[in-house]
């Protein structure tokens, strides 16, 4: 990793433990809303909801869907895939959504060691960045949990510049905003895709978190832990 000056970091499970805090959110937000009244099964809404989630972040990602769209939408078919078939479904969906939203950034559940990480690179110089999907406000929100971002110099997001990743336009827009070269540049991410193919696709190395047991041979790096990331570092 000679000659790096500049880390940007995911935020999404790889700093802000994202599947956890989601979980918890959800389980809220069912309560919040009073969906036991008509659906008794939690767990069957619960992965109709992860199924629709994820279906749709992949089309997002890839520019297909709109974020207002993907938003409402997710909630809209895990109600009607649980045989909810109210006439206000729609605004239920809406409803849900802003709670979900609501619930999800009162957790602060973050991923082990990235406290440290981040004390650890700051400390040696680094200029630490983050770079996400993930939707305005809400993700400011994140990383303030542990005091995160008192270590972050930028935060770009998808919705600064119009484009997602793993698409090219987002790291140029990213090298503009640091005024930094690709060869100094290092990317730390757990997903293959939109963090790790993007970020080499842009011309960074890579350092590939990975949390789900799934390989990613391009990646210049694999980690196990974010506090090993300290002896490439």
């Amino acid at each position: 990793m000679n000659g790096i000056t500049t880390v940007f970091l995911d935020i999404d499970d790889t700093l802000w433990w994202f599947s956890r805090n989601s979980e918890l959110a959800l389980a809220s937000t069912f309560k919040l809303m009073g969906c036991a009244e008509w659906c008794r099964d939690y767990d069957a809404f619960h992965d109709h909801y992860e199924h629709f989630n994820h279906e749709l972040w992949q089309l997002y990602n890839k520019g297909e869907v709109e974020k207002e769209v993907l938003e409402v939408l997710r909630f809209e078919k895990a109600l009607e895939a649980s045989k909810y078939c109210c006439d206000d479904i729609d605004e239920l969906a809406s409803a849900m959504n802003t709670c979900y939203l609501n619930q999800l950034v009162r957790h602060h559940n973050l991923m082990p060691g990235a406290v440290e990480l981040l004390q650890y690179l700051h400390n040696k110089g680094y200029e630490l960045n983050v770079i996400s999907n993930g939707f305005k406000g809400v993700q400011e929100r994140k990383l303030e949990a542990g005091g995160m971002n008192r270590y972050i110099k930028h935060v770009i997001l998808s919705e600064d510049c119009g484009i997602t990743k793993p698409r090219p336009g987002i790291y140029d827009y990213a090298m503009q905003v640091c005024g930094a070269k690709p060869s100094s540049i290092v990317m730390i991410g757990d997903d293959p895709t939109t963090d790790i193919a993007g970020a080499l696709n842009a011309g960074w190395r890579t350092i590939y978190f990975n949390t789900r047991g799934i390989d990613c041979p391009e990646a210049h790096h694999t980690v196990s832990s974010l506090l090993s990331i300290k002896d490439l570092l």
